[in-house]
């Protein structure tokens, strides 16, 4: 299933620097004097936000979770009651955001958890193939509609209360851009574009035949003068044929390394002999080369924006997070972690 869909699916949101995804599938308080049979270690709840309970299951899902994504060497870095800690904190800080989305009165949420359903279902092939990889995920149908459902109302309060908050000034670009120049260092560049003779995977011999053929002939042109931008938006079977084939500046370790190799030996203004790689085969035309140096900031705004960025959004939903909690009714019931 796609991954956007996924993740709401098994998750209440990808939120913070939240790269992990939660389970959240937390149930409501019992009803009063209704009876209830001693719960077992795995439904013992560890926290209750607003009435809503998070339970230990949960909780040791998400930890788990949180290994897979960060790999086991970086989790054993937190001891695991800091790991539990943050497990829990990401628990709270979703239960909170998804409580102020049900103020916003969302139109339509109904639709778009259908929508995501049924793209779900869709790329896992066939419903019962879906319902089949939700029990893997130890997810049940009703389960999993709930954690889309809060996805969208998380994601609407982000997108309509928080991200909002977060300009970036041209100052604080050059700040972060003059703090880091390592991170814009880069060594020798090649400017190229490039024409592709797409093979299939299982190509015949024919097949193969056919499209030397054509990349020769094709050779033949450019190098007979004929503009080779041309010649790629009219030939290439490459996605940059729109471009004229123009690739940009890249450094070593970019490309595959028949074509790397290919581009680096050639002179400004060259066009290579033709080169074959597991895509198929290439012609490249180098129209300029750049020494070591640092990338001006014009040259990387978009890049250096984005990371700022995301350490103001990082910090403003924290903030915001805090700010709920101060708010509402907390009780953090995990006898390793309890706040009293």
């Amino acid at each position: 299933m796609p991954r956007k869909v996924q993740s709401a699916i098994r998750a209440g949101s990808g939120i913070l620097s939240m790269v992990m995804v939660f389970a959240l599938w937390a149930q409501e308080a019992p009803v009063a004097g209704k009876e209830k049979k001693a719960p077992d270690k795995d439904e013992t709840a560890v926290a209750v936000v607003e009435g809503t309970r998070i339970f230990n299951r949960d909780l040791q899902m998400t930890i788990r979770e949180m290994r897979r994504q960060f790999g086991e060497k970086e989790s054993a870095k937190d001891s695991p009651e800091a790991l539990r800690r943050k497990a829990l904190d990401q628990f709270v800080a979703v239960e909170l955001l998804y409580q102020e989305g049900k103020g916003l009165n969302l139109p339509d949420v109904d639709k778009q958890v259908e929508a995501m359903w049924a793209a779900a279902e869709k790329q896992a092939g066939s419903r019962e193939k879906f319902e089949e990889q939700l029990s893997k995920d130890g997810l049940s149908v009703d389960q999993a509609r709930d954690n889309i459902r809060k996805n969208i109302y998380v994601r609407a309060v982000i997108s309509q209360k928080i991200q909002p908050r977060i300009t970036v000034s041209d100052a604080e670009l050059e700040a972060a851009y003059q703090a880091n120049p390592d991170r814009y260092r880069h060594g020798e560049l090649v400017g190229a574009r490039h024409i592709l003779i797409q093979l299939p995977k299982e190509a015949t011999e024919e097949q193969k035949k056919q499209a030397r053929e054509k990349i020769e002939s094709l050779l033949k042109e450019a190098r007979a003068g004929k503009d080779f931008s041309e010649l790629a938006k009219n030939n290439s079977d490459c996605p940059s044929k729109t471009r004229g084939g123009d690739l940009g500046y890249f450094g070593k370790g970019r490309m595959v390394p028949p074509f790397e190799t290919a581009a680096f030996a050639l002179k400004e203004g060259e066009i290579s002999p033709v080169v074959e790689t597991q895509f198929g085969f290439h012609i490249i035309q180098v129209y300029g080369k750049k020494p070591p140096g640092v990338t001006p900031l014009q040259e990387v705004r978009q890049q250096v924006e984005g990371q700022v960025k995301n350490e103001k959004f990082q910090k403003t939903v924290n903030d915001y997070v805090a700010d709920l909690r101060k708010k509402a009714k907390v009780e953090i019931l995990d006898p390793m972690l309890n706040d009293k």
